[in-house]
């Protein structure tokens, strides 16, 4: 009888419940075991509910020469630790001849990773979550078939969200977590938001990119987007030469982004500087120290309002959250603005037991052909199952767990680092997404 192969998972965080129950679900019809590391051994046990064909173990972060141990013995890694740590994990599975996927983008490290790895024989597959991974699979398979029918594309937008399922929705911000708390703080920071309009380069600095969202409906309903890091790189990924508008960007509920960016314009949301507040500080002491002294004298609403430049419905939204509230404060009085916030942002937007998220993705395509101009939206709308499988767990691990199968059946005939932006992938993955629940809806119309 064939060995049964090993499928190991290093992270058990919040993005892994699905991924980690897919793999199990698969884990009988193609031979597999399922190992499951986390540096907290009873969440990776937990994760692991008990199957016949897991295993959790502990992941000592002092102790690589274990990991990698565990690495080598594997037959596919699958990393959802810190994105800082992919490479680090991706080097030893290269010289050990095991293919690894990861939902994170491509970074200088990783990428410096891709001769090594053609010379093994190995596929590092990045990039195949939901944002990136479920965006370019479906934009790509939308790209191709309109070259292939002869059309010239103009305009390329794409957007997706994390969001809460409209039945949960019961807070001014329309938001809840559904992943990285920290990752939502620190959204806009990481540089300006670089996209195409009308032929020409458009820069946004972080200051300002949630004050460049615009409406986007999807299945009637709403939303805000803004423009996200650099999308002019995706002329060249995804094959657009000559494209006229091309932006990737950020869904938000309705008013979310006015109310962000009031906190934004404070500095309320700053991880470059540590400060340090009096222990027993409340709320509004600690927003105090964002506006000037006398003008906070006056009223610190007022003073907010001349700071922010925000509209009375987003200072209604600062004031849900507690920030004007003269008792309860921080328990933490000591770190950056951004750390100290995201304390009180986790008690005010955490999804309940009973909640269920949402995920909308939209892409819209404008494209000439034959002298017509013609307009494609594909639009993607998906409720989580609970608060533990949620919709961005759905959407980060089952095409994960896809690739993965694919992988270990031989389906993937590639090597280096490569992202799924070819019909190699999205032939595979997409219909078994559709088979799942994850449905795309598609409207063409001439212009």
């Amino acid at each position: 009888m064939e060995a049964m192969k090993k499928v190991m998972v290093l992270g058990a965080g919040r993005s892994s419940s699905s991924l980690i129950q897919e793999l199990l679900n698969r884990s009988h019809s193609n031979g597999w075991k399922v190992a499951v590391g986390d540096v907290d051994l009873a969440l990776a046990e937990q994760k692991c509910a008990g199957h016949p064909a897991s295993e959790a173990f502990a992941i000592d972060p002092t102790n690589d020469a274990a990991r990698n141990q565990r690495i080598q013995a594997a037959d596919l890694v699958i990393s959802m630790v810190p994105a800082f740590l992919h490479p680090q994990i991706a080097s030893v599975a290269i010289e050990a001849g095991i293919p690894v996927i990861t939902p994170s983008y491509v970074g200088e490290e990783m990428q410096a990773l891709h001769e090594r790895a053609l010379e093994k024989g190995v596929l590092v597959l990045n990039e195949i979550g939901l944002d990136p991974g479920i965006d370019h699979l479906s934009a790509k398979q939308v790209l191709d078939r309109i070259e292939e029918e002869g059309g010239k594309m103009l305009e390329f937008e794409s957007y997706c969200g994390g969001l809460i399922a409209p039945d949960y929705d019961d807070n001014p911000w329309h938001y809840k977590f559904s992943w990285n708390p920290r990752n939502v703080v620190l959204a806009g920071q990481a540089g300006p938001a670089t996209f195409l309009a009308g032929g020409a380069h458009r820069l946004v600095p972080p200051h300002r990119v949630f004050q460049n969202a615009r409406t986007i409906s999807v299945g009637g309903v709403a939303f805000e987007g803004y423009p996200n890091r650099d999308s002019v790189a995706y002329v060249g990924k995804y094959g657009l030469d000559g494209i006229q508008t091309l932006v990737r960007g950020t869904l938000r509920g309705e008013g979310f982004c006015d109310g962000w960016d009031a906190l934004v314009q404070l500095g309320c949301v700053r991880d470059d500087v540590s400060m340090k507040w009096p222990i027993g500080s409340s709320w509004a002491d600690w927003l105090r120290s964002f506006v000037p002294a006398l003008w906070a004298e006056e009223g610190l609403e007022s003073a907010v309002l001349r700071v922010a430049r925000c509209s009375e419905e987003s200072l209604s939204r600062l004031r849900w959250l507690g920030l004007f509230d003269e008792q309860n404060g921080p328990r933490t009085t000591e770190g950056t603005p951004a750390q100290i916030i995201q304390e009180l942002l986790e008690a005010k937007w955490k999804l309940k037991p009973q909640d269920r998220d949402m995920i909308v993705m939209w892409h819209r395509f404008l494209y000439e052909r034959d002298g017509e101009r013609h307009e494609v939206t594909s639009s993607l709308r998906l409720e989580g199952r609970d608060s533990v499988y949620t919709g961005m767990a759905d959407t980060v691990g089952w095409p994960m767990a896809i690739a993965a199968e694919a992988i270990l059946n031989g389906k993937f005939n590639k090597a280096g680092v490569e992202v799924p932006l070819h019909r190699d992938y999205y032939n595979i993955i997409l219909p078994e997404l559709e088979r799942m629940g994850v449905r795309f809806e598609e409207t063409h119309e001439k212009c």
